[in-house]
């Protein structure tokens, strides 16, 4: 076709040819301002979008807990004297900062938050504060917690699990020295959001804070998610006991020395819990306001001997709308006495095993929808390697489907399910090397459809669809996208080079994918007739995004995560 052909087009004509060109319109988040990566987690029926930040841009630094005495920043700060007051310049603020992140878990240092927790509503967001509260100096947050949000129902209330707030402590120790202590009172605990108030879901036992997880909420305000509920170690009691004697504490404060303890279990992750803790999943019933009506244990696939001391573990990781849970549970594997995890659906008192033992080694369900449907994911050996492969198990008829995903050595992740039976997650896309690319997926359990999210989209699109967390009855999806864009630095300034010009770089950021009524999947391989200025075609069509290794990076934000989530 030529110029003076295309030329009759109307406006209103190529604009429907490019709208019906995709299935979906990616929409990018407001909320990606806000850090250096967003991760959304969960989308309800009204389109909000329940979202992590990793990193969050411009934290407020508290120049009462710097010692500006150190010969570090005597050395190092541009303008030591406004700094002391609290007017960082840029170069001042990027150095404390570091400073400060670098030992996170001091208990002199200012604590930030590497995560914090929001809800996107039609372009609005609103900050979920989990524990953190309102400092009377300054009338803002502390910011001083890490808050992760994972589930979110119709009304709008959120659950994910939280630190308490940090605070400050003086104290003076026998030979006088006065010292500031940093701490809190326990380390990771579930609540809820309930009309912008926070609720507190406390774990069974709370020896030493105990830990408690809340993973999703349906519409009846039932709570999944797990819980200490049994102190199995001597030896962690002991030591609680011993902070509380003043003879036997030492020269520091009960809070400090609790602190040192809930430090010690933490950072030395779920070993230690494993150890100390007897966890089973739990679900926390709450009344229209919030309230707790009652907190309900579940069980385990093993049924241990009586004499059994081992601790074991079952969490619950999603609920619907009729009370059925699903997760995982601790289990024998292979009527041997090793014991693994299993995907395991939770009914009243009932727990039940969902794929077999003989050909998977492990495996977990992460959701479950109102017709009873359940999506999850089993560990098996594929030519001699460990793969994930994804599945669907009806809980009606007691038959589990495994798809075909990408290709036989690839592994799939299934992340949420809708009323519909549409699925969708993330599943490697690279074979041969050892960090895989992932791209999200689609999955129609009615026509057994496994697509390429990527393939839904525009071709030449500016963002690479990498893994797809949450689909909503009218087919709309929050997830993540990696695309190139200006780097900025923890003020959420854009970078420049020596030139002055943005410096680029691969980052994962929040979308929501929009359905196209009547959109079509294009073609991103045929070359369309057109002429350039020499007459050569010129219209070959590609789907562009970011080529960065996204196992990689995903793997690097994880890693930063569990330094401070290490259960």
């Amino acid at each position: 076709m030529n110029k003076t052909r295309l030329a009759v087009f109307t406006l209103s004509a190529l604009t429907l040819s490019i709208a019906n060109a995709a299935q979906y319109t990616v929409v990018e988040l407001d909320s990606n301002d806000k850090g250096l990566n967003v991760f959304p987690t969960d989308i309800n029926a009204g389109g909000q979008i329940a979202l992590n930040v990793a990193s969050p841009y411009n934290p407020p630094l508290d120049e009462t807990l710097i010692n500006f005495e150190s010969q570090t920043l005597i050395d190092n700060l541009t303008d030591i004297e406004a700094a002391k007051v609290g007017n960082f310049n840029d170069a001042d603020y990027t150095l404390l900062y570091a400073l400060i992140t670098e030992n996170s878990e001091g208990l002199t240092t200012q604590q930030l938050a590497s995560r914090q927790a929001y809800v996107e509503t039609n372009g609005s967001t609103q900050f979920i504060p989990g524990f953190d509260v309102l400092d009377p100096q300054t009338n803002e947050y502390t910011f001083s917690n890490d808050t992760i949000v994972r589930g979110l129902n119709d009304v709008g209330t959120t659950v994910g699990s939280s630190f308490d707030v940090f605070y400050t402590l003086d104290y003076t120790l026998e030979d006088e020295t006065e010292l500031t202590f940093v701490v809190n009172d326990f380390y990771n605990r579930a609540f809820a959001t309930v009309n912008n108030t926070t609720i507190e879901l406390p774990p069974i036992a709370d020896t030493a804070g105990g830990l408690s997880i809340a993973y999703d909420v349906n519409n009846n305000n039932q709570v999944a998610g797990y819980s200490t509920t049994l102190l199995n170690s001597t030896s962690l009691q002991t030591s609680v006991d011993n902070c509380n004697d003043d003879d036997v504490r030492g020269d520091e404060p009960v809070e400090v020395c609790l602190r040192r303890i809930n430090l010690a279990e933490s950072t030395n992750g779920e070993k230690a819990l494993e150890f100390s803790f007897q966890r089973r999943g739990v679900i926390w019933q709450l009344d229209n306001q919030g309230q707790i009506i009652s907190t309900k244990a579940l069980g385990l696939l093993y049924t241990p001997e009586e004499d059994d001391t081992n601790s074991y573990e079952s969490k619950a990781l999603a609920i619907n709308d009729n009370g059925v849970a699903v997760g995982e549970s601790q289990d024998e594997y292979r009527d041997t006495n090793i014991i693994r995890t299993f995907a395991a659906v939770f009914e009243g008192d009932t727990v039940t095993g969902i794929t077999s033992d003989d050909e998977f080694t492990s495996s977990t369900a992460t959701d479950i929808n109102n017709s009873g449907l359940v999506i999850g994911s089993g560990v098996k050996q594929v030519n001699g390697i460990s793969r994930s492969k994804f599945f669907v198990h009806d809980i009606n008829t007691d038959e589990t489907t495994f798809p075909e995903d990408f290709f036989l050595g690839s592994s799939s992740f299934a992340n949420s399910i809708n009323n519909a039976g549409i699925v969708v997650g993330r599943g490697e896309v690279e074979t041969g090397v050892s960090a895989r690319r992932s791209h999200a997926f689609r999955y129609d359990t009615n026509t057994s459809e496994f697509i390429n999210m990527n393939d839904l989209i525009q071709c030449n699109s500016a963002y690479t669809l990498v893994n797809a967390t949450s689909i909503n009855d009218d087919g709309v999806v929050a997830a993540s996208a990696l695309v190139r864009v200006p780097s900025k630095n923890v003020l959420g300034e854009v970078i420049l080079d020596s030139n002055g010009d943005e410096v680029l770089v691969d980052k994962i950021i929040g979308v929501r994918l929009e359905p196209i009524a009547g959109g079509t999947i294009e073609d991103c391989d045929v070359t369309e007739p057109g002429d350039d200025e020499e007459g050569n075609d010129n219209n070959d069509l590609d789907r562009k995004g970011a080529g960065f290794g996204i196992l990689s990076l995903m793997g690097l934000m994880l890693m930063a995560f569990r330094r401070r989530i290490k259960v």
